[in-house]
């Protein structure tokens, strides 16, 4: 009776957890599908899945933060899709690049050679660099995706936990666009938002206890930086990441292209003055490693280009796309 019994309980506490995370997972699909036009895909990149290459396609992909995602805009307005669009010109029947957004928010130079390497069954032949501001406050550790067992095991990226962080400031502040600016606001929720926002953290804590027992991927500290780039103490970090970067995606057999964004204050034309130097050294000579200041393209200052004082509109998004076009056809002709 009591062997019965302890099989009896193992089983009904598998099934329990087989029905929760049945349940978890198709509403993580469901809220995919709803929010396709404002967040990722399942795979964890922005915009539609891609397949395998076709013959004569030309395929690049972009890592970054925020500002390559298109925080606050749909898909087809970010940059990499407008690069897309301007390498292939009006006749999108003869398309022959494709650009793949492997931006995701909050994340800096460090991620670079994480996401090439989680996404390297993507085969891609270029990869572009565009990351500096997320640096500026010093070492940046994020890789969100990875801290997902889903993405880690399988590449699916669920993004429940996400959207019901994100539902739940804006139900609590009343502006998430304030909140994530970090300014206070007089908003009092009403009880159906207090309990819809009791809800959704009920389910995110449910995703945070399944995650705690697959045991997060994060690293504990900024891991040891070897002092063979050149660059300051202060920006030793950052220019080591880009180097890492670099080297993951040449040891991939890509090209690569590394993009100062618009220039935001004094610090970051420090970093990347600094992230120059670092270049200039290391990879003066290689064929397949360029570089492009887009610094001054646009001016965040302006509101016509840049919505919030950092991310781009969809016509400062285009000229960044038209402006990489000419060094993405230049290095398209370069033989690996």
């Amino acid at each position: 009776m009591r062997a019965r019994f302890v099989v009896f309980a193992l089983a009904s506490v598998a099934m329990s957890l087989v029905l929760c995370l049945a349940v978890l997972l198709a509403i993580d699909v469901y809220v995919h599908g709803k929010f396709d036009r404002t967040g990722v895909n399942i795979w964890g990149y922005r915009g539609a899945t891609v397949g395998r290459k076709r013959p004569g396609e030309f395929r690049v992909v972009v890592a970054g933060g925020s500002t390559v995602l298109g925080y606050g805009l749909p898909p087809d307005a970010a940059f990499p899709h407008q690069l897309e669009l301007a390498l292939n010109g009006r006749d999108a029947s003869a398309s022959r690049f494709r650009v793949v957004n492997l931006g995701f928010s909050n994340e800096g130079a460090y991620s670079f050679r994480f996401t090439l390497a989680d996404y390297a069954y993507l085969d891609y032949d270029l990869t572009i660099l565009y990351e500096g501001y997320n640096d500026l406050g010093g070492p940046n550790l994020s890789t969100r995706r990875r801290d997902a067992a889903l993405f880690r095991w399988f590449g699916y990226f669920p993004m429940l936990p996400l959207v019901a962080t994100e539902k739940m400031r804006a139900l609590r502040s009343g502006d998430l666009r304030a909140a994530y600016r970090g300014e206070k606001t007089t908003f009092r929720p009403n009880a159906v938002a207090r309990t819809e926002a009791t809800l959704l953290q009920a389910s995110v804590a449910l995703y945070d206890s399944i995650e705690a027992q697959a045991a997060r991927w994060r690293p504990e500290s900024a891991p040891a930086v070897p002092d063979d780039d050149g660059c300051s103490p202060y920006w030793a970090f950052y220019c080591h990441s880009v180097h890492a970067g670099i080297d993951a995606a040449l040891a991939r057999h890509s090209r690569v292209i590394v993009v100062t964004q618009p220039y935001l204050e004094h610090s970051h034309r420090a970093q990347q003055e600094e992230l120059r130097g670092m270049l200039a050294r290391r990879y003066a000579s290689n064929p397949l490693v360029k570089y492009v200041n887009l610094g001054d393209a646009v001016s965040v200052r302006d509101p016509q280009m840049c919505w919030d004082g950092m991310h781009l509109t969809e016509r400062g998004n285009e000229i960044i796309g038209r402006a990489l076009a000419p060094s993405v056809l230049e290095l398209a002709r370069v033989t690996r």
